[in-house]
């Protein structure tokens, strides 16, 4: 009897043995992930990109979330328009997006002297959903700024 319980307590730590290398390869196999991006591109209404435009992605408090929102990140376009964004978890972020396409102008003559504002800003906004291992890429159309 004693023989028999020495067999089945080497066969039981064989088993533990092989189930517990074969749990470890099985977790050194998955893929480690990766901060959700998102690649931001802002056009006109033509389709051509917009260089010089700043973006900003932030949070939008809930009311039924105790928990306080600070995430947000601003951001100018480059050449072609784009800018990219990486937050450390997946989140759905409000968009905003702006170009001051203006110029200031002096009016009057000493002592009264004033300064005009031409030309209009563009806006555009929305939201983006970011997701782990995955880049966002999402396209804003800027258009006239609507006054409040």
């Amino acid at each position: 009897m004693t023989e028999f319980f020495k067999k089945m307590t080497s066969n039981l730590t064989l088993l533990a043995s092989i189930t517990l290398v074969v749990a470890l390869a099985f977790q050194s196999c998955k893929e480690p992930v990766e901060n959700p991006k998102a690649e931001i591109t802002i056009v006109d209404s033509t389709g051509t990109a917009i260089p010089d435009a700043k973006v900003v992605l932030f949070c939008v408090q809930r009311a039924d979330v105790s928990v306080e929102c600070n995430v947000a990140d601003t951001q100018v376009t480059d050449g072609v328009g784009k800018v990219n964004f990486e937050f450390a978890n997946p989140s759905v972020l409000r968009v905003s997006a702006i170009k001051y396409n203006t110029v200031e102008r002096d009016t009057g003559v000493f002592p009264d002297n004033g300064i005009i504002i031409i030309g209009d800003t563009l806006c555009a906004d929305g939201f983006v959903t970011l997701e782990a291992n995955e880049v966002t890429e999402e396209i804003f159309v800027l258009g006239k700024c609507e006054s409040d």
